[in-house]
């Protein structure tokens, strides 16, 4: 039965006994409880962050009162003027914290541009008079209905704590704030671009001076932002606020616009979810690369080693919520289409795959509002679809300076990199028929997982534009994916940044399928169904085991005796619901559904026992990233300096010098927040510095392009003497030395041009040229 959106949300009379209905009834307590599930997560996180990661009590005050005052106030605010109110006080503030990084980085960028960042201390100030000066000429506040905590929003944070617990030790105790000489390899890269955004705008790829910013950067101004008004050093910020922060915000964006899409208590906790816990079934073994149990926490620690990723997920749910109830909506509105205009560039800026796949959802929903000659669907939906190309055309050049970043279509790409080298024994090659068996299992897989969705679209949701276009951005990912190429495996995040469109388009098609006076029998009995989903995943990975093929030979025969081992087993599962429902009161189809959200859902129980019961990984040791005394050193440089100094250094590796060596090394421009001459250059589109697109030139072994420049900057370290240390200073402006003792250098010579070191640590020696 399908749900009378008359009636959505709409609380029915009680009941007694099994025929109570499946309402999500409000705890007992106080006015205020609503926010007490919210405020226990927030406060959990930072308990943890302090005990676990090493962030001291002061910073962690700090930052909560920045978001507090910087990023939930101005958000709310502008949310509930212009969206309007939600269903409670806590629906708003979640989604007003998250419109508040939107609002703050035009803000600080203007600020930043004009070399008046301090004045960002009165934005919340302005916010309060302006609201005052309203409230005061209108004589009148609209209702803010907190309301009490209810079961479903116990359950929401139940989520919530499951993803912190997760972040706590899976990160936090891997790489507290003691073990920065452990980076993942990218942090420094991180660090550097929100350092430079921190002193500078427009902003530099800081490793190598002088060359432009073309990168998702939007991440880095909220960094940048937070810095600035809490002198919380980036790193904390980096390896342990923000991300954790933008994690609940993702989990509870989902909540947020599930309950505000369908009105309904409980479809917020499916949608967080199916989000944090779901994921397609994989048919090696069922219990591979994407498995559910590993899924969960890969979008946790995905979170930590992409903060670009990290920063749109929750920027996404806001948008959709914007473009639904603007679709949904009677009249046009323009302070609602002008808002979700300002969140587009917000997308677009977080991260370049992001909001392609929403360009494509509004271009279906606008088919579909056209042929059902729903004709003020259609006007919204051009509006929509034309703002957001325009939006992406700008932004690629803005952002992206008009490159692809090695981005090209490749129907096999996607097979070969993930399913072929990631799980073949090292050695082998994927034969020839395995790209079709793969694509195959892909679409197998991607089908199971969207069954709700299908059978949404199936009994009338393809009629509605505003739920055509939940489903559209994943469906464009999964085409995306499988479809184009890249040399790191980047056009995973189209469909990897659809997620929350698919969790939130899940609970609605669940919405839709449930009728609000289901009776508690009835969902015991549906409840039932998802767990004999459940089982089915594990009766599967008992049949046909964990192990990978052998050899390349075998690749193709076992992979499709595997997934027709699992169909099978699904399918009498299938048949044996129906039976079951026919006997019952419940309906066949969310009963399938049921069993379909259990496949869905199999790794939940392993994720919450690896989140609440460990084991904890051990704290990382030092690598060969940053040498002794390296970190020291930097931020030597940072508190001795301006922001406009230069950096000249022989560190142009990651680790131990060798030919050909990785050219990540960024952590100077990090620790540092100084530009260097050349430090390393890896990550820097080819075709901005001159060179042609190829797979070298796109790796991290690229040669440097401009060879007078690094033996000029090498020159002075290796063979010091007036004219080579001369022309570091006055024709390239350089006005420190890090001399790393690893790498070839002259130290004796250096000492004798430019006197002692005005730093000395470890491996490292600091040199003045001023």
């Amino acid at each position: 039965m399908t749900a009378d959106p008359a009636t959505v949300g709409v609380a029915p009379d009680a009941k007694p006994s099994s025929d109570r209905t499946f309402s999500g009834r409000a705890r007992s307590g106080g006015t205020w409880s609503g926010l007490l599930p919210g405020v226990l997560v927030v406060g959990m996180t930072l308990v943890l962050a302090m005990v676990v990661a090493g962030v001291a009590l002061g910073d962690a005050l700090l930052f909560t009162g920045y978001v507090l005052a910087f990023l939930t106030f101005p958000g709310t605010v502008v949310w509930r003027a212009v969206a309007k109110p939600g269903p409670g006080l806590g629906n708003d503030l979640v989604l007003g914290t998250i419109l508040g990084f939107v609002l703050e980085a035009p803000l600080y960028v203007l600020l930043r541009a004009i070399d008046l960042p301090s004045l960002i201390y009165g934005y919340p100030v302005a916010v309060l008079v302006v609201t005052l000066v309203v409230v005061r000429r209108r004589r009148r506040v609209g209702p803010v209905v907190v309301g009490r905590a209810h079961l479903w929003s116990w359950a929401g944070a139940a989520v919530a704590c499951v993803q912190v617990l997760l972040v706590t030790n899976q990160m936090w105790s891997y790489r507290p704030l003691d073990a920065l000489r452990a980076p993942y390899v990218d942090e420094p890269f991180h660090l550097a671009i929100a350092g430079d955004l921190l002193h500078h705008f427009p902003g530099q790829m800081p490793w190598v001076e002088g060359t432009p910013l073309f990168y998702h950067w939007l991440v880095y101004v909220h960094l940048a932002s937070a810095a600035t008004v809490t002198h919380i050093e980036l790193i904390v910020l980096l390896r342990s606020l923000s991300i954790a922060l933008l994690v609940l915000l993702t989990v509870g964006g989902a909540y947020a616009a599930a309950t505000r899409l369908t009105g309904r208590k409980w479809t917020g906790f499916v949608a967080a979810l199916v989000l944090a816990m779901g994921a397609t079934p994989d048919f090696f073994g069922w219990t591979s690369l994407v498995s559910p149990a590993e899924l969960a926490l890969d979008s946790v620690t995905r979170a930590f080693y992409s903060p670009t990723h990290a920063f749109v997920m929750p920027l996404q749910m806001v948008l959709m919520v914007l473009v639904v109830e603007m679709i949904r909506g009677e009249r046009w509105r323009w302070r609602p289409w002008l808002l979700t205009v300002v969140v587009m560039v917000a997308v677009a800026g977080a991260k370049s795959s992001a909001l392609p796949t929403v360009i494509a959802a509004l271009l279906l929903a606008l088919v579909v509002a056209a042929v059902l000659r729903r004709w003020q669907a259609v006007r919204t939906l051009a509006v929509l679809f034309g703002s957001a190309v325009a939006v992406f055309l700008v932004a690629q050049q803005v952002f992206y300076g008009g490159g692809t970043r090695a981005t090209t279509i490749d129907l096999n790409g996607s097979t070969v990199q993930r399913l072929g080298i990631l799980m073949l024994p090292e050695g082998e090659t994927l034969p020839g028929s395995a790209p079709v068996s793969i694509w195959i299992c892909f679409t197998v897989g991607f089908v199971l997982g969207a069954v709700p969705l299908i059978i949404g679209l199936v009994r009338g949701g393809w009629r509605r534009p505003d739920f055509v276009f939940l489903i559209g951005p994943w469906a464009a990912g999964a085409g995306a994916l499988m479809v184009l190429s890249h040399p790191a495996l980047s056009q995973a995040y189209f469909l990897l940044g659809a997620a929350g469109f698919f969790a939130v388009a899940t609970a609605v098609a669940l919405s839709d399928l449930l009728p609000v006076d289901l009776p508690r029998r009835d969902v015991v009995r549906i409840l039932g169904c998802a767990a004999l989903g459940w089982l089915v995943l594990v009766a599967v990975r008992l049949i046909v085991g964990g192990k990978m093929p052998a050899t390349g030979s075998v690749f193709t025969p076992t992979l499709l005796t595997q997934l027709a081992v699992g169909l099978l087993v699904l399918a009498v599962a299938v048949v044996l619901v129906l039976v079951y429902a026919k006997r019952t009161t419940v309906a066949a189809i969310p009963a399938v559904v049921a069993l379909m959200l259990g496949v869905v859902l199999a790794g939940a129980p392993q994720t919450t026992a690896l989140a609440v019961a460990g084991p904890w990984l051990p704290k990382a040791p030092a690598t060969d990233i940053i040498g002794p005394g390296g970190i020291a050193a930097a931020r030597f440089v940072r508190e001795h300096s301006q922001p406009d100094e230069l950096i000249a250094t022989n560190a142009h590796c990651i680790g131990l010098p060798v030919p050909d060596c990785d050219r990540r090394n960024f952590w100077i421009a990090g620790y540092a927040e100084r530009r260097v001459l050349v430090e390393g250059w890896a990550y820097i589109d080819p075709t901005v510095v001159g060179q042609p697109s190829t797979d070298l030139n796109n790796s991290a072994y690229l040669p440097f392009w401009d060879p007078q420049l690094l033996e000029a900057n090498d020159a002075a370290i290796t063979r010091p003497s007036p004219q080579t240390i001369g022309t570091l200073r006055d024709e390239y402006g350089v006005d420190w030395l890090v001399v790393d003792r690893r790498y070839l250098a002259d130290l004796p010579g250096i000492r004798r041009e430019l006197g002692q070191p005005r730093f000395k640590g470890g491996l490292y020696s600091v040199f003045d040229l001023r």
